[in-house]
């Protein structure tokens, strides 16, 4: 096989990224928007020792579950994988993505593994968009998301995965960006926009590359224009960052106009003040079981002191605090400590503690002091948790730990480490906070 060559491929699986695997002469061969027991015909677009890649040019023998996407721009844009799929088969592909990671990458054989947690909302879920701007040949602004592993801006402002308030706000900033940035003074970048549930009102964030005091005067100007027509955006907020790669959002906030936070109403009665830099599942229905499942894990009687590792604006730790004796909840991002603790003095809680500061610098200082620990809650990055938080955790001999995953990689690598020093895998639950997307989270309860 060589690069152009088109040729007849049986798909025997998808994964997690909508990419059907054929086994051409017994090389893997990755197509995507294939579902599995398709026949295809596809062109190959790389070739490599040990895989290939082909591009999908015709579904030769549909299979059952294939559907046509409802947007306009899936497969140019990068945020959905499997549009293509109807939504049981979206469950069933992410059930098997975590069985296969954990068996695969992780080396565990026979995990228990599921049944996912499906919604009845697969669509319009989201609570949270961020979008990239871009300067076009004309000098103008551009606005959309990137592509698929590239830099390459696909402009759209009507994502079916947005709830029906968000574009009204997203062409009113595509318009007034233009008119206040005619002359591209500006160093715009990306903009994030959130909203609070069930109260519908929005935050953004207007992400720039640098800050000078003469761009104040254009910013003010263009959240006055946004918050004078648009009713439910009630907060706008700067941020700096000047790096191209990366996190959107850097960690400096030099200036916002309106609210200063916004207010969510969650799961067991929860009241959160949701500021720029606060992090919160993006889906608002999902997000209650996600919690649910992992309270039920944790198997609190009011005894126990629980450690919540990366809590962020401390939503789960202050879940749990009304069934355990005390939770300690730490966290890298001192503005999300800062909320956390606004949000325990807001819900008359007094029984939580919020530590700033990298979890694996803190939490082996915290148990080094000797405080006791019976359950550990990990709520990490993408990444997954850093080996000495594993190895530090291990040691103190918790009677549980629940990891919440939000990738089946990073989760499978560290559940290898704790199964090496003793620990196994007593049921890991997916849960679709993600649906038309590769993206699942996983809560995983750990005993010695």
């Amino acid at each position: 096989m060589k690069v152009g060559d088109i040729g007849n491929y049986h798909i025997e699986r998808v994964t997690l990224q909508g990419e059907g695997v054929a086994r051409p002469e017994g090389k893997v061969m990755f197509i995507p928007a294939c579902l599995p027991g398709e026949d295809v015909q596809a062109k190959a677009t790389q070739v490599k020792k040990n895989y290939s890649r082909g591009e999908l040019k015709t579904v030769v023998t549909p299979a059952k579950g294939r559907v046509q996407a409802p947007c306009p721009v899936f497969g140019a844009c990068g945020g959905c994988q499997l549009q293509m799929m109807d939504y049981p088969l979206q469950l069933s592909v992410k059930e098997e993505g975590v069985k296969d990671g954990l068996h695969r990458l992780g080396r565990i054989k026979d995990a228990p593994v599921g049944p996912v947690v499906g919604t009845d909302h697969p669509w319009r879920y989201r609570n949270r968009v961020q979008m990239h701007l871009q300067r076009r040949n004309d000098g103008s602004l551009g606005m959309g998301y990137f592509r698929y592993n590239s830099r390459e801006l696909i402009e759209h402002d009507d994502c079916p995965l947005l709830p029906e308030s968000f574009p009204p706000v997203l062409k009113a900033v595509r318009s007034s960006i233009q008119d206040i940035n005619r002359e591209g003074e500006l160093p715009l970048r990306h903009l994030v926009l959130k909203s609070a549930d069930p109260s519908g009102e929005m935050m953004i964030i207007f992400v720039l590359s640098e800050w000078r005091s003469p761009y104040r005067s254009k910013m003010k100007s263009l959240a006055s224009q946004l918050m004078d027509s648009e009713k439910k955006l009630v907060s706008v907020y700067v941020n700096i960052n000047p790096k191209e790669e990366g996190e959107v959002l850097g960690r400096e906030y030099p200036l916002y106009f309106g609210k200063n936070r916004l207010e969510e109403k969650m799961a067991g009665g929860l009241r959160l003040q949701i500021g720029p830099a606060s992090f919160l599942q993006v889906n608002p229905r999902q997000t209650e079981e996600l919690y649910r499942l992992t309270a039920e894990a944790c198997s609190l009687t009011g005894q126990e002191t629980v450690i919540d590792a990366y809590c962020g604006v401390g939503s789960i730790s202050l879940y749990l605090a009304k069934q355990c004796k005390k939770v300690v909840g730490i966290e890298e991002v001192e503005m999300a400590v800062e909320d956390a603790n606004q949000n325990a003095a807001l819900n008359g809680i007094e029984n939580a503690e919020f530590v700033a500061g990298k979890v694996e610098d803190v939490l082996p200082a915290y148990l080094k002091e000797g405080n006791p620990v019976d359950v550990v809650v990990l709520d990490p990055p993408r990444k997954g948790c850093h080996e000495r938080v594993l190895e530090v955790i291990a040691d103190a001999q918790p009677s549980r730990i629940v990891y919440v995953s939000c990738d089946p990689a990073s989760l499978a690598r560290d559940a290898s480490r704790l199964v090496e020093r003793g620990w196994q895998i007593e049921q890991a639950i997916p849960v679709d906070m993600f649906p038309q997307t590769g993206h699942v989270e996983t809560v995983c309860l750990f005993s010695k």
